[in-house]
Parts: structure tokens; C-alpha cells; sequence
């Protein structure tokens, strides 16, 4: 049974030796690849990112509709043509008494002409038409603004995650060499007859344990850099490393992000822009009560030849001119219910910018506390990582001379991964407060 113990064991390590050896090889592996900073990846995505581009489209779809034609400011011009041949049979008597007779009589009928039509006074609602596409423009632009800054916050989070990842890959690595050199000592013991077998298998477990862990983190690593090549619209399996440290702005203030907040949050200026749409909308409707005045010209000629008159042919060449209105007197009272309504939606839009100030000052100050939690917890994080690696270094002494139990240093490990941990762990979400901060309050793009 004891052979057979032993024979697991010597296999243990074996395969052991194996995976922590891959694993050393992959930080010698990560120099060849590229090194990406924050403004790298924010310049990439800018200029790549799917959502922007679309977003850029669109504003300029909204920028082209901003014209005095599309308002029905100018007037329109068309040309018309028209041939007609018809066969008819033809009775025609006068008061003279005269008669035509013809069962064949043949008509050629040609029209030609270009017209005119200029609205002239429509309630002023050409002018509205016009401010309504220039609002529309406006706020596209502010959609354009806001996908920017979302897709900004996304790069930053899923950068600095990466960051993140790779800071607990590096702990890692650092705790399978631990493992390893604790395997090395209980083995020399168990040769010396100072050791045990069970301590040397315990050691392996353990090490095979942190070189699992350390393949998980790998994994990770790499899901989270392809989080990160598709928020830069480029290919997913391209390789890079980030810079391991996470810089965090100074300390923001929460009076300060309140005031931004209220005028730079691209959401609640959505809103106002919104509330000004429903305004021209209502005096659109409103302009629809007044009179419509068109301007009509035109040059315009006509040729009718038949058999079936005793006139033979009749030709028509010149300008014509003049000024239609027209004035609804009774539509059902529907202009009065399209008036009314509008006025709600005034009041809607104008409820919406309230409750979502409402909604993002609570949100704001939610995220400022959690935010400057997080900021005491590095502070509290850093001191207790200080003490967890003076007393690893302290019980790896004592371990090698026999002062304390393997139970004991493997606990000291754990304590000092735990440590590490929670301060990457404390840095990241900090940097994640932070952005959502900014971008809250409007001042990521700054």
C-alpha cells in the first residue's frame, strides 16, 4: 500500500513538474506579443468601434435633412409631359346646323409645361418644419456624443479588468514557485530521513492545486482580452499585454459631479432636447389652424388635332400665374385633439427630465459612497499586504529550518494570495467607480 502511495506520488510530481514548466514558459512567451496602453485602446476603439460608427452615420443622415427644401421653405419646380391619340366616332350639329359625321375621327392631344409652386404662408410652419430638423440634428449629435463616451467607459472597464486579471496571474505565478520550492524542501527532507512522505505529497497537492488555478486565471486572461478586441472591432484572437498598474484620477468630488451631472449628462440632455421637439411639435400643430397660401406659375403648351370639331386644331403656347388658399373651416375637431395632446406630451417630456435627475442624483451618490469605500480599502488593503508578505517571508525561513508545520506555511499562503487579492480586487473596482463617475457626470471625454 505504501509503494503504491509512493508511486502516485513520484507521479504527481512528474506531471506536476510538467504543467508548472508550461506555466513559466507563458510570461517568456507574453514579451513577443504587444504592448497596449489605455490611450492605445481608447485611440483603437474611437476609430473602430461598430457602435460609433453607426452612431456617426446616423448623425450624419440627421445633418443632410437640415435644409430649407426638406422644411418646404423653397418652392418646387416640376416639368410634365403628355401625348394622347384616341379614335372616335364623332356627331357633332351646331345652332347653324351644320353637321360632322365621322365614325374614325382621329384626336391628337400634346401637352407640355413646367410649373411652379411656392407656398407662400402656411402658418408659419415651414420655419417650425425647419427648427424641428435642426433639433433632430442636434440631438444626434448628442447620441453620437453619448455611444462615444459609453464605448470610452467600456474600453476603460474591460482594459483595466485585463489589468486586473493579469495582476492575479502574476500573484499566482508567484505562488506556484512557493508551492514548487516547498515540494524541493519536503523532498530533500523525506531523502535526508528528516521528512515524511504524507508531507511531500501534501506539498504536491498543493502545488498541483495552485498550477490548476493558475491555468483557470490563464483562461480568464484570455476571454477578458477578447472582451477587449471586440469592443475595438478588431480580430478577437490578436494577442497583447497591458500595462500592470492601475493609475486612478484624483480624488473626485461629489458637489462637483452633482453640478456636472445636471449639465453635461448626455441622457438628461437627450431629455431637454426631447422636451424642445415636443414644443415645436405643438406649435406645428397650432400653425395648422391658420390659412395656407401656394404661389402657381408656370410655361405651358398644348396642341389638340382632331377630325371630330370643326376645328381643326388648337394651339396653346405661354405663362400663367396665380394664388390658391385654402383654410380648413371644420376637420371633426381633430386639430383641436392633436393640440391638446401635444400639450401633454410637453408635459411628459418635461416630467421625464425630472424624474431622470431624480433617478441619477440617487444613482450618483450611491456610486460616490462605493466609490470612496473602495478608496479606504486600498489604503486599509496596501498596509495588510505589507504584513502578509513580511510573514511569508518569515515563514519560509521557519519552514526551512523545520520551525513550522507545512499546514502552517500553506496557511500563510493562502493569506497572502487572499491579500494580494483584495487589493488588485479594491484597485479595479475603484478605477470602474471612477469611470462610471465620469461618465455620469460628463466628463469622460475630457
Amino acid at each position: 500500500m505504501i509503494d503504491h502511495l509512493i508511486q502516485i506520488g513520484f507521479l504527481m510530481i512528474k506531471q506536476a513538474f510538467l504543467i508548472v514548466s508550461a506555466l513559466l514558459i507563458l510570461p517568456f512567451q507574453g514579451f513577443c506579443q504587444e504592448v497596449m496602453s489605455i490611450d492605445d485602446a481608447i485611440r483603437i476603439g474611437l476609430e473602430n468601434n461598430y457602435g460609433i460608427l453607426l452612431a456617426r452615420n446616423e448623425l450624419q443622415i440627421a445633418t443632410n435633412n437640415v435644409t430649407w427644401g426638406n422644411a418646404g421653405i423653397l418652392p418646387s419646380i416640376n416639368i410634365h409631359a403628355t401625348y394622347d391619340k384616341a379614335i372616335t366616332a364623332a356627331d357633332v350639329k351646331v345652332i347653324s346646323g351644320t353637321e360632322l359625321q365621322e365614325n374614325k375621327a382621329q384626336t391628337d392631344l400634346t401637352i407640355a409645361g413646367v410649373n411652379l409652386k411656392w407656398t407662400l404662408f402656411d402658418g408659419l410652419n415651414m420655419f417650425v418644419r425647419f427648427d424641428k430638423l435642426k433639433k433632430m440634428q442636434d440631438m444626434g449629435e448628442m447620441e453620437f456624443r453619448k455611444a462615444v463616451e459609453n464605448t470610452m467607459a467600456n474600453i476603460i472597464i474591460t482594459y483595466f479588468d485585463i489589468v486586473q486579471q493579469q495582476m492575479v496571474k502574476r500573484v499566482l505565478e508567484e505562488q506556484v514557485a512557493i508551492s514548487k520550492e516547498r515540494v524541493n524542501i519536503a523532498d530533500t527532507r523525506k531523502s535526508v530521513g528528516t521528512g515524511s512522505e504524507l508531507d511531500l505529497l501534501q506539498a504536491q497537492v498543493d502545488l498541483n492545486g495552485d498550477a490548476s488555478s493558475l491555468f483557470s486565471q490563464s483562461a480568464s486572461l484570455t476571454n477578458a482580452r477578447t472582451d477587449l478586441n471586440e469592443l475595438l472591432s478588431r480580430d478577437a484572437s490578436i494577442a497583447f499585454r497591458v500595462i500592470d498598474t492601475v493609475v486612478l484620477a484624483p480624488q473626485l468630488l461629489l458637489d462637483t459631479l452633482r453640478q456636472y451631472t445636471l449639465q453635461h449628462n448626455k441622457d438628461l440632455l437627450l431629455l431637454s432636447m426631447q422636451k424642445d421637439a415636443a414644443l415645436l411639435d405643438m406649435k406645428a400643430f397650432k400653425a395648422e389652424r391658420l390659412p395656407v397660401i401656394n404661389f402657381n406659375s408656370g410655361y405651358g403648351f398644348l396642341r389638340n388635332e382632331t377630325q371630330a370639331s370643326f376645328i381643326q386644331y388648337n394651339n396653346q403656347l405661354g405663362p400663367h400665374f396665380g394664388i390658391s388658399a385654402e383654410f380648413n373651416l371644420f376637420d371633426g375637431f381633430n386639430q383641436h385633439r392633436k393640440v391638446q395632446n401635444a400639450q401633454i406630451t410637453l408635459m411628459n417630456s418635461e416630467l421625464r427630465v425630472r424624474q431622470t435627475w431624480n433617478q441619477l442624483e440617487a444613482y450618483l451618490i450611491r456610486l460616490y459612497n462605493d466609490y470612496q469605500n473602495d478608496l479606504q480599502l486600498i489604503g486599509f488593503e496596501n498596509e495588510n499586504l505589507k504584513l502578509a508578505i513580511k510573514n511569508m517571508d518569515i515563514a519560509k525561513e521557519s519552514y526551512s529550518i523545520g520551525a513550522i508545520s507545512p499546514i502552517q506555511l500553506r496557511e500563510v499562503q493562502k493569506n497572502l494570495i487572499s491579500a494580494n487579492n483584495r487589493l488588485i480586487y479594491a484597485l479595479y473596482r475603484a478605477k470602474v467607480k471612477e469611470t462610471e463617475l465620469l461618465l455620469i457626470s460628463g466628463q469622460l471625454l475630457k
